[in-house]
C-alpha cells in the first residue's frame, strides 16, 4: 500500500470532544473492536501505547513486533501501525495533540529522542522492568484520577504527561547504552537533516539548502526521507515551521508581521498564507482559538 492509500484517523475521529488529550484502556477498546484486528492505519496525533499485559503482534512503518508484557510503544503522527492481539490485553492508550505539547511547553528533545517517538525508520518497543513498573502506572492512575478536574486539568495532565516521557527518556537511555544494535539500524542521513533542520530552520527553508549541505541531491534527499518516515523532507522543513510559529504564537506576542521576519519569511503575507495553508487557520485565528480553548 502507498502512503496515500493508507486512512490518517484525525484527533476528533478517534477522541470526539475531548480537547487535546485523551486516556484510554486498551481492554475497552479491544472490546468495543469485539477483539478484531484493525487494519494498517496513521493518526494525526501522537499516541502511547502501555501494554500491562498483550499478546499478539504490531506492525510500525512495515516492522513487525510481538507484543509482550510491560512494553510500551511511541507512535509519532504520520506513521503507520497495526495491532493484531491474539487475546484480551490489558493496559493503556495516551493520544494527544501537538497544540497540546506546545500548550504545556513539553520540549523538542522529549519527542524527538532517538529511542522514544521515532520515524527513523526503527520504533522497537520499551521494556520496562518490574521495578519501574508501579511507577508508570502511577503516572497513569493519576492522569485518570485529574481529567475529572474542572479547572486547569489540560495543565495538570501536561505536567504528568510530561514526568511520563521524562522517566520513558531516562529509563530508554539506560537500555540504549545495552543495545549496540540500535545504532546500527538509524537511519545516517535523516538524522543528520534533522540535526541541521532544527539548526538552520529560520534561514533555510528550501530543500536545496539541506541537499547541499549534505551532499545529495534534493530529490535523493526527499525520497529517502519520505520512504522512512511517510513525509518529504519539504514536508519535514513546513512542519518545523508551523509548530516554531504556533509556540511563538501561543508564549509570545509578536504580532504576525513580526514573527514572519523571526521565521525567515520575506513577506508576512507570504507567512500568513503558509500558515493558513497548513492549519486552515490565520495566525491570528490560530492564537485566539488555542487560548479559549
Amino acid at each position: 500500500m502507498t502512503h496515500r492509500e493508507i486512512k490518517t484517523y484525525t484527533f476528533t475521529e478517534s477522541a470526539g470532544n475531548e480537547n487535546m488529550f485523551i486516556l484510554k484502556k486498551i481492554e475497552d477498546i479491544y472490546r468495543t473492536e469485539n477483539g478484531e484486528p484493525d487494519v494498517p492505519h496513521r493518526h494525526d496525533y501522537y499516541t502511547i501505547i502501555f501494554f500491562e499485559k498483550g499478546e499478539g503482534t504490531h506492525f510500525v512503518d512495515f516492522t513487525e513486533y510481538k507484543i509482550e508484557n510491560n512494553t510500551i510503544y511511541f507512535i509519532l503522527p504520520g506513521q503507520m501501525h497495526q495491532i493484531i492481539l491474539a487475546a484480551e490485553p490489558k493496559g493503556w492508550v495516551l493520544i494527544f495533540t501537538e497544540e497540546f505539547l506546545i500548550s504545556n511547553s513539553i520540549p523538542d528533545k522529549l519527542i524527538n529522542d532517538i529511542y522514544l517517538f521515532n520515524d527513523y525508520g526503527m520504533s522497537p518497543p520499551l521494556p520496562i522492568n518490574e521495578s519501574q513498573i508501579s511507577v508508570y502506572l502511577s503516572i497513569i492512575n493519576q492522569i485518570e484520577m485529574f481529567s475529572n478536574l474542572e479547572n486547569y486539568k489540560i495543565e495538570a495532565i501536561g505536567s504528568l504527561v510530561k514526568l511520563f516521557l521524562i522517566q520513558s527518556n531516562n529509563h530508554c537511555s539506560l537500555h540504549k547504552l545495552n543495545n549496540p544494535q540500535f545504532i546500527e539500524t538509524t537511519n545516517h542521513l535523516l538524522r543528520s537533516f534533522k540535526a541541521l533542520l532544527n539548526k538552520y530552520y529560520v534561514t533555510k527553508h528550501k530543500v536545496t539548502d539541506y541537499a547541499d549541505m549534505l551532499a545529495v541531491t534534493s530529490d535523493y534527499l526527499n525520497k529517502t526521507v519520505k520512504s522512512i518516515t511517510g513525509k518529504s523532507a519539504k514536508e519535514h522543513i513546513q512542519s518545523k515551521l508551523i509548530v516554531e510559529a504556533k509556540r511563538s504564537l501561543l508564549f509570545t506576542s509578536l504580532s504576525s508581521k513580526e514573527l514572519s521576519y523571526e521565521l525567515g519569511f520575506d513577506e508576512s503575507a507570504h507567512f500568513n498564507n503558509f500558515f493558513k495553508k497548513s492549519t486552515g487557520l490565520t495566525p491570528t485565528e490560530f492564537r485566539s482559538t488555542i487560548r479559549l480553548s
